[in-house]
């Protein structure tokens, strides 16, 4: 099982960074502002030189070096969870989006965003597909892990 777990989070990581870096590439090169949804949904590029809500904006070094740390991180978490299929896809989901958002800040300082939603009168942050992974994978974790928690706690009770 560890060995097919491998194989699944390595193609998944490689795809989904695939995905990302190409998207980024598209929205770059032909994109400025694309209405989809009136008052909804847009497709709008910018440059974002900070983190989420442009947090450390201007801060292309000190956000590197916090991606650096986390991408240690969650190689190490992955590799300690193989057995587990559902951890090893959402570390995997991270991993695709901080890669992503990683190598872009790393070649031009600044990350790609262009997914920009309106809702109820509120313009949202404008955030990217690598984003997107990573909410996602770091929620399957937590997930996983809080029905972890309460298998313990119920193996502990029925003792």
């Amino acid at each position: 099982m560890k060995k097919s777990n491998i194989i699944l989070s390595s193609l998944l990581v490689i795809v989904l960074l695939g995905l990302d870096l190409g998207l980024k590439y598209i929205v770059s090169t032909y994109l400025t502002s694309v209405n989809i949804i009136d008052n909804f949904f847009s497709l709008t590029y910018v440059l974002n030189d900070g983190a989420a809500f442009s947090l450390f904006a201007s801060r292309t070094y000190l956000l590197i070096l916090i991606a650096i740390i986390c991408l240690f991180f969650i190689i190490y978490e992955l590799k300690n969870n193989l057995d587990d299929r559902v951890l090893s896809i959402g570390y995997s989901l991270v991993l695709a989006g901080l890669l992503g958002n990683f190598i872009d800040r790393l070649i031009d300082g600044y990350i790609v965003d262009y997914l920009s939603f309106k809702i109820l009168g509120y313009n949202y942050p404008i955030f990217n597909f690598a984003d997107i992974l990573i909410v996602v994978g770091i929620i399957i974790v937590i997930i996983k892990e809080i029905i972890k928690e309460r298998g313990k706690k119920d193996e502990v009770r029925s003792k």
